[in-house]
């Protein structure tokens, strides 16, 4: 909540423009944070890419929204998106939904790859939980992990999500805000709930990922390349 609060405050202090020495990054972080949070328990159709309330569109929409005003350094008519489609796993070698795909003619995309896991079969599940674990105690505020996994309801699937707190040993928790992990069926048609004050447990996470094979996860961060646009 402490995270939460400062990130606010950031982002009102760049609105009104108090503070012009806030890097883009943490100016765009804080209002997404803002945008998510105004968002809390809204209850969004998330049949498909297009609607708001899938995973990926949710963060990509809130990323449009606050990197408004923005660009890549060089490239001031160029708009920030996040991909919506992953890469098949043909082209990345990676598991199918670990990979974002590239960006759109006429945009880019706001975020580098940081990091990344993918279950490795020539080691033991212990090892594999503790790979996980090295990759995903990495996270940073504002990060969006793009997960494979295997959850604790046994179901296998892709989630998209934005880290809102460091990780922090101490309480090993992963701190984070999406939209349709948790989801009802409303007349056939799936809506997902936006949830900004989410956590995990580490041991949880490490262990959907280093379960089995075909599992995996990218850590996507702001790129350092931002500029307020003319």
């Amino acid at each position: 909540m402490i995270a939460l609060m400062s990130a606010a405050l950031s982002a009102m202090l760049a609105f009104s423009g108090a503070a012009p020495s806030v890097p883009p990054q943490e100016r765009i972080i804080a209002k997404m944070l803002l945008i998510e949070v105004a968002q809390d328990g809204d209850l969004n159709r998330a049949s498909g890419n297009q609607y708001h309330g899938q995973c990926r569109r949710f963060q990509a929409d809130s990323l449009l929204e606050a990197a408004q005003g923005f660009a890549p350094e060089g490239q001031p008519g160029v708009t920030l998106v996040l991909p919506i489609d992953h890469v098949p796993q043909e082209e990345s070698g990676r598991p199918v939904g670990a990979v974002w795909s590239a960006a759109e003619e006429g945009t880019a995309c706001a975020y580098e790859q940081v990091a990344a896991f993918d279950f490795d079969g020539s080691m033991s599940a212990k090892m594999n939980r503790q790979a996980a674990r090295e990759f995903l105690s990495q996270a940073r505020a504002g990060d969006i992990l793009q997960i494979i996994a295997v959850y604790s309801s046994g179901e296998r699937g892709t989630h998209t999500l934005m880290i809102t707190q460091p990780y922090d040993p101490r309480d090993d928790v992963l701190y984070w805000c999406d939209s349709n992990f948790a989801n009802k069926r409303i007349d056939g048609v799936k809506y997902g709930y936006v949830r900004a004050r989410q956590a995990w447990a580490m041991n949880d996470v490490t262990g959907w990922l280093g379960v089995s094979a075909n599992t995996g996860a990218t850590l996507y961060r702001l790129r350092t390349d931002l500029v307020e646009a003319p």
